[in-house]
């Protein structure tokens, strides 16, 4: 970099500065944005995981409530007077009893079918429901049903008990009815009064509606729902395609798509489980129930008849709200990245400029530290030969006319009875005495020839006489021998000081103490005199303090001012001392 240009700084180092302090900016918010996406990503998972264990237990009690109302139907029209009055041999029944199941499945609406079969498993009568109406199937196309897995278990049950057949698709004549339709079988024995029995009573539940139904309640649900039976197959999908495979003869069920989480699931009636970042909860139902003959609820059948309800929630489902967050967020950090950018690369430009002046401003005092220092020594140095040109030269061609003056006095003529002559004898020693004093002034030759010590003694005791100030002077000199560089500035300060006393404080006694060791020497002028505010010094106070601070400085010294209106001042001065290189003398 030039010394003489601030335009030269290298612009490798502005970049290197200001790359490295954005470095760590974008660190710091780099990390705010990580612990904010993080912080984001798990209170999404816990709302997420709310939700789900909210929707499957919504679409359970749903379940439960649709499918006990079916049991209950069931139950209440096994208990007709009308049913038990055919079933014991009343054909005048039959009319009445088929017009009762018309009306009750066109009030109703949920059931496909209401059949009676007798204990043989022929269907003795039904009425179909479709397309708003029911339908009384005539007699020669009823149906026998005894070969089916449902009519057998039936047949074996309890007053009062209710078999619930798994959710399947509706079968006529062996086959699957087209288009498909969903349905669940409810059946109940019927007794006489005798407590034989002598039928049994089918009410077919369409399961379209229950379907759409658990689709509705699973409405802003951000996952997926499924209803499967016990074996994983599905019987609602996300995809409808996927749906009754057993039945449709295709190989899409919950297993197959996600064997994790079924190994899980299929062991509890109620969980939440995560596989790698998928959620999944599971709730069972199971609508089957007998009921004991005192009409309280035996176990729940949890085989072929249960249900298992499933939400699911995906990674990507999960993690969208938080990417579009993160999306915003970096977006943000690369607009503020941008700025600290720009920030970085004038913070860094400035503070280069900034310690180039400081250099600049340093160097500048160096040098004006050093022209002080020799100013100060030129000074002291001229001072030292003005005051020996006046002291040798001007002194001794004084005292050569003096001598001649009074060699002339004692020859005895009419010359040596002037009193001219004994006029410039007299004032020959007068100028004598005024160059010693001057000369005195200017440079005291006690400082070079005796050292600091005597040069202060001289100089307090003519200070005294010459300003009638007394001064109390403490003396402590454990180091006789003092540089002659810090001497002959210690004496000027000394002389500045009680110059600035004798001026301004206006008192007529004045405390002085010098102190030398090893390591320092100390000096302290106190005087209890005006005083003064330091914002309002005195031009001649003030230039007379700064040469004090200066000489104090040039020497790596400590310079100290107390001053106060009406209380006085103190000077302290402290001067290092370094190792004795060359005499006081």
């Amino acid at each position: 970099m030039s010394k003489n240009n601030a335009q030269d700084i290298p612009v490798l180092t502005v970049v290197l500065r200001s790359l490295g302090a954005f470095l760590v900016v974008a660190a710091v918010f780099l990390l705010i944005v990580v612990a904010m996406y993080s912080q984001d990503v798990r209170h999404q998972r816990s709302m997420l995981e709310q939700e789900a264990e909210h929707v499957v237990s919504l679409q359970r009690e749903m379940l439960l409530f649709e499918l006990r109302s079916v049991e209950s139907d069931l139950l209440y029209l096994s208990s007709q007077d009308n049913l038990k009055r055919f079933l014991s041999g009343d054909a005048s029944a039959r009319g009445r009893l088929e017009r009762e199941y018309a009306s009750f499945a066109l009030n109703k609406s949920a059931y496909d079918q209401i059949r009676c079969l007798d204990t043989g498993g022929q269907e003795i009568i039904r009425v179909n429901y479709g397309d708003g109406d029911a339908q009384v199937v005539p007699m020669h196309e009823l149906q026998s049903k005894a070969t089916r897995y449902y009519y057998r278990t039936a047949l074996s049950l309890d007053r009062r008990e209710v078999f619930v057949s798994p959710f399947d698709l509706n079968m006529e004549y062996g086959e699957i009815e087209q288009p498909i339709k969903p349905v669940i079988r409810f059946l109940t024995p019927v007794f006489d009064d005798a407590g034989r029995k002598q039928g049994i009573l089918i009410l077919n539940y369409l399961g379209a509606p229950l379907l759409q139904k658990l689709k509705q309640a699973s409405i802003g649900f951000r996952g997926e729902t499924m209803l499967l039976n016990p074996k994983g197959e599905y019987l609602q999908a996300p995809d409808a395609d996927d749906e009754w495979g057993w039945l449709l003869h295709h190989r899409h069920n919950f297993p197959t798509s996600f064997p994790g989480a079924w190994e899980l699931g299929k062991r509890t009636a109620f969980g939440r489980y995560r596989v790698g970042r998928d959620l999944f909860t599971f709730r069972s139902v199971s609508p089957g129930r007998r009921l004991a003959g005192d009409g309280s609820p035996a176990a729940p059948d949890h085989r072929a008849s249960s249900l298992v309800l499933v939400a699911y929630v995906s990674a990507a489902t999960a993690q969208e709200p938080s990417r579009v967050l993160l999306s915003r967020l970096l977006l943000m950090y690369a607009g503020a990245m941008t700025v600290v950018g720009v920030l970085s690369y004038f913070w860094a430009r400035f503070g280069i400029l900034r310690r180039y002046h400081e250099r600049q401003i340093a160097d500048s005092e160096a040098r004006l530290r050093q022209l002080s220092t020799m100013l100060l020594e030129a000074q002291e140095a001229e001072r030292r030969s003005l005051s020996r040109d006046l002291h040798d030269q001007l002194g001794q061609q004084v005292t050569a006319i003096r001598l001649d003056l009074r060699s002339l006095a004692k020859t005895g003529s009419d010359v040596a009875a002037n009193p001219l002559l004994e006029r410039a004898i007299a004032e020959t020693d007068q100028l004598l005495q005024s160059l010693h004093e001057v000369a005195a002034k200017v440079r005291p030759s006690v400082l070079d020839d005796l050292g600091l010590p005597d040069a202060v003694d001289s100089f307090l005791s003519e200070y005294e006489q010459r300003k009638g100030i007394a001064v109390d002077f403490t003396p402590h000199f454990d180091r006789q021998e003092i540089p002659s560089r810090v001497g002959e500035n210690a004496y000027r300060i000394l002389q500045e000081a009680l110059a600035n006393v004798a001026l301004h404080a206006g008192v007529d006694r004045v405390e002085v103490a010098i102190e030398t060791d090893d390591e320092a020497l100390q000096i302290t002028v106190r005087d209890r005199g005006v005083g003064f505010d330091g914002r309002q010094q005195k031009p001649s106070t003030r230039l007379g303090i700064l040469g004090m601070r200066e000489r104090v400085e040039l020497l790596n010294g400590q310079f100290h001012l107390e001053s106060e209106p009406g209380r006085g001042t103190r000077i302290r001065v402290s001067i290092p001392l370094p190792g004795c290189q060359q005499s006081a003398g």
